[in-house]
């Protein structure tokens, strides 16, 4: 690699701005922070990357961090003078309100014990309760406002099998690690093991099975400022009343586990009758090389790990459960995948016994196991689901549901008895958990059911698109009953597609809001998701990732050919990973998008790839420019790069976080830079930076209804109605 440099002074100062505002509140002139330029040129595989801003990424330098202040605050006066903003957050904070004092991380151990966060409106703070059985009065068990060391607030707990004992995570404000601590239910106090340098994100705590101790994955270097940040973990045995500082590593990189320093060793118990444990090579993959261990071993310091699988067998990253002498999985296959069992002791996966099938366009998205039971769900395109129990001497069998739902997920689960649940949501009906008995679904009640009365007449529907290479993509829309499309309505499209996530219905009253104030909220269901399967993820990775932003136009440009909407009235939204997806399809088709807001996103995957700071085994899914055709596919795929000059792009809205552990800040802004001086439209583009979340932190109540009414107004207020 050649390396050379031009430095351009293109501005002087970084603290210059002034805004000028219509009477409506919207911002027609802007001057935007200015910035000392230094101009960049890397030669890969004879392609010369010029890089005009990258001095944005010496986020040290106290002239840089002065600039993207001064990009806040240009976003914060934007806000701030904004009706409509204002508008948003009274209606907002109305909804909200319904839910205050809701219950919320609802945890059901082997032994039928509830714990539970629930929101207390006065102190606002969520306190931890706890139930021996759901029909058992609650008891209040632990108030974080009373513990000091307790950070914002709790983001963590994990019981153990027999409720005798609880882990209890709090954020370290801006780090990416988290403390743990432990609390005994039978003395009712907290022990003194307090746990550090842990992210329950990528590993939280796995009990053992007597509840002694437990495992979890230790990062020895969690600074990200620091060589090797979130490199070289490894998971670490831990036994109550021992000395936490002295971290015993039972599975990580030694004969015969051989893990890369940016993959992760995890662990997984299933169960107090569990006399193995297995332990993960974890990435960003859909499969991983699997290992496998006697507890009994492992707690005695003699962790004889064997090899128990390989990625080539396709087992689905940590779904597998131990039952007796059988492990049951996830497998990918040529038709789409299934579940399979194989004997512990002589496991064969590569001809393994096959229990159920799912399909490329209906694929089997999870699974449990129960004493004598395995439930599992479907998922259709991503947004219907279909729930089977598999019973010994009965076959399969399909469940009726409650309503149709969109998203599934299972709870209660244990191979020591057969009590189920299942939580179901869907766009229009609200989250509801239930308990399943013999095929009967029963509401739980634990949590008080809301009515949401401006949202009874919302419906919903899927329609396929027909994308540039010819292949179908569903698109889901939400909308009143009563609204005749004619070519007026505001649309607000949802899109991400990456990592083989599905964008599964949920039922949010502040979307919903959209919808009941006449307008269409859409999700795009493109390439790069799991909505069809595993095949659907791999034809959005890599070198074919176009095609995850081409299906997104391909479904705002059928909006407008339906008559759904026109030109002016579209709204693009996204996160973290959809950056790529979003802002490739504005770079494209920025004549099909009013407005365009990303929260932590991706917008310089080239760099970010390119750079010491790679969010660990992303290159998985994207690429790495240690190989000619990656590079190329990551140069084709980055917004930064690909943003034109002289080009009209619609209004902007990029909201990154300084304290975001996977994507640095000079990701967004060296984007909003070069946005900034390309675009000849003259319509907002801003950089809102949170300075006190990180990349799924998103705060408390407030904070999240600040963050919406942003959001939406931003959108309302860049709609072209003229």
């Amino acid at each position: 690699m050649k390396n050379k440099y031009k430095s351009v002074l293109l501005y002087l100062g970084c603290l210059f701005f002034s805004i000028s505002y219509a009477q409506n509140g919207t911002i027609k002139i802007i001057g935007y922070p200015e910035i000392t330029i230094q101009s960049h040129c890397e030669l890969h595989y004879g392609n010369e990357v010029i890089d005009e801003y990258q001095s944005l990424n010496n986020l040290e330098e106290p002239q840089i961090m002065s600039w993207f202040k001064a990009q806040d605050s240009v976003a914060e006066t934007y806000f701030s003078s904004n009706d409509l903003m204002n508008k948003y957050l009274e209606r907002f904070n109305q909804l909200q309100n319904l839910g205050n004092g809701s219950i919320s991380m609802i945890r059901v151990n082997e032994a039928g014990n509830y714990f539970y966060l629930k929101y207390d409106d006065k102190k606002g703070v969520d306190k931890l309760y706890y139930r021996q059985q759901l029909s058992s009065d609650e008891i209040e068990i632990f108030d974080p406002s009373s513990f000091k060391d307790g950070g914002t607030g709790i983001s963590y707990i994990k019981p153990s099998f027999d409720g005798k004992k609880l882990a209890i995570g709090f954020r370290n404000g801006d780090d990416f690690s988290s403390q743990i601590v432990i609390y005994d239910l039978i003395e009712r106090k907290l022990l003194n093991d307090k746990i550090s340098n842990i992210n329950p994100d990528f590993g939280g705590i796995e009990w053992l099975p007597d509840g002694s101790g437990f495992i979890y994955l230790y990062f020895p270097v969690v600074d990200k400022t620091q060589p090797g940040y979130k490199k070289n973990s490894f998971s670490v045995i831990h036994i109550l009343g021992g000395d936490p500082e002295e971290r015993k590593s039972i599975f990580g990189n030694s004969d015969p586990v051989v893990i890369p320093s940016d993959y992760y060793p995890k662990v997984k118990i299933g169960s107090s009758q569990d006399k193995y444990i297995v332990g993960y090579s974890a990435s960003s993959s859909d499969y991983y090389d699997g290992y496998i261990a006697r507890i009994s071993d492992v707690i005695n310091g003699e962790s004889k790990w064997l090899p128990f699988f390989k990625q080539e067998n396709k087992v689905f990253y940590n779904q597998g459960e131990v039952r007796n002498n059988k492990f049951i999985f996830r497998q990918g296959s040529d038709n789409g995948n299934r579940i399979c069992q194989v004997n512990i002791e002589n496991p064969d996966f590569n001809n393994p016994e096959i229990l159920a099938e799912g399909s490329k366009e209906n694929p089997i998205t999870q699974f449990i196991v129960t004493k004598d039971k395995i439930y599992f769900a479907k998922s259709k395109f991503g947004v219907e689901v279909s729930i089977f129990v598999i019973e010994d001497n009965k076959g399969t069998e399909q469940l009726e549901l409650p309503f149709s739902a969109g998203f599934v997920s299972f709870f209660g689960e244990s191979v020591t008895h057969n009590f189920i649940g299942a939580e179901l949501d869907g766009w229009t009906s609200d989250y509801t958990r239930y308990l399943i008995n013999e095929g009967d679904f029963k509401e739980e009640a634990l949590q008080t059911k809301i009515d949401y009365p401006d949202f009874k007449n919302l419906v919903s529907e899927q329609i396929m698109v027909t994308s540039h290479d010819g292949v179908e993509v569903p698109l889901s829309l939400v909308y009143d009953k009563n609204l005749k499309p004619d070519s007026n309505s505001e649309v607000f499209i949802y899109v991400y597609g990456a990592y083989g996530e599905s964008l599964s219905p949920f039922f949010f009253p502040i979307f919903l809001d959209w919808a009941a104030q006449g307008g269409i909220l859409a999700f795009a269901h493109v390439r790069g998701g799991g909505e069809k399967g595993k095949e659907w993820h791999e034809q959005g990775m890599k070198n074919l990732k176009q095609n995850s932003w081409k299906d997104l136009n391909a479904c705002t440009a059928e909006l407008i050919e339906r008559g759904f909407t026109r030109k002016g009235l579209i709204s693009l939204y996204t996160a973290s990973a959809g950056g790529i997806t979003a802002g490739m399809a504005v770079n494209e088709r920025p004549d099909l998008y009013s407005s365009f807001i990303a929260e932590v996103p991706r917008m310089n995957p080239l760099g970010l790839e390119s750079s010491g700071t790679a969010s660990s085994t992303s290159y998985l899914e994207y690429g790495t420019v240690k190989d000619s055709l990656e590079f190329l596919g990551l140069l084709k795929m980055d917004p930064y790069h690909n943003l034109k000059p002289e080009t009209n792009y619609p209004a902007t809205l990029i909201m990154p976080s300084n304290n975001d552990d996977r994507i640095p800040l000079w990701d967004s802004g060296k984007y909003i830079a070069k946005l900034q001086k390309s675009n000849t439209a003259g319509t907002p583009i801003l950089m809102d930076i949170d300075y006190l979340s990180g990349h799924e932190d998103y705060g408390d109540y407030n904070e999240t209804v600040r963050l919406y009414s942003k959001i939406f107004s931003f959108a309302r207020s860049n709609m072209q109605r003229d």
